[in-house]
């Protein structure tokens, strides 16, 4: 986890409190309507302690949306995407693994995807490690997740890999925020409750990937 002032010892403790009420408040009220003094209140820590060890609240908000996504890569299991036959098959998994852990960790998953689109009210000083981060996030998942189902798979000659990487992440995309619309609106959803939203995703892939004209 990225740190201000890291020669100035810190109680584990406090951190791991701190972690959890910035994420929690950072999510849910996004980065310019958090209060460092609601978070502070929150983790039952001073406000000073905040500063002493973040520096400011926009590195508090670097540090958080860091232990976020590496909270999130270590809990997650790449086995249910790379074990996959098939594109259909690994989308399937991926949405329905997803969405569980979405469940499981609301405030995490906010929070990393509205980190992306809040880039523009961010300090200046922060945001080339924001993007850096997703950056990063997004070419290792690519390359641990997608890869491997993709090498296994005969693609047709001609097909530029690159290109069609790119259509998957924007369906991949897609469904994703239509699944968050969809837990707005049912926060008590059980992963059962998105059966519509996996089908029709299983339904465009199926068609990206055979096509969707006769000979």
């Amino acid at each position: 986890m990225l740190e201000m002032n890291p020669e100035i010892p810190k109680d584990p403790e406090k951190i791991d409190r701190i972690m959890a009420s910035a994420t929690k408040i950072f999510a849910n009220n996004g980065y310019l309507q958090a209060k460092t003094a609601d978070i502070a209140k929150d983790a039952d820590v001073s406000k000073g302690i905040v500063f002493r060890y973040f520096g400011d609240k926009g590195h508090l908000y670097l540090a958080t949306v860091t232990y976020v996504i590496d909270l999130l890569t270590k809990r997650a299991d790449f086995t249910v995407w790379t074990d996959a036959k098939d594109l259909g098959d690994m989308i399937e998994r991926a949405v329905r693994y997803k969405i569980e852990l979405q469940l499981q960790y609301p405030d995490e998953f906010k929070l990393s995807v509205q980190s992306f689109g809040e880039m523009n009210v961010l300090p200046e000083d922060i945001r080339p490690q924001i993007s850096e981060l997703w950056q990063k996030q997004t070419t290792t998942s690519i390359a641990m997740l997608e890869e491997p189902v993709l090498d296994r798979m005969k693609l047709r000659p001609g097909v530029d890999k690159t290109i069609l990487k790119k259509l998957l992440g924007s369906i991949g995309n897609s469904v994703f925020v239509e699944a968050e619309a969809f837990m707005k609106k049912h926060p008590d959803a059980k992963i059962e409750d998105f059966e519509p939203i996996i089908n029709e995703i299983q339904a465009e892939y199926e068609i990206l990937e055979h096509g969707f004209a006769t000979k």
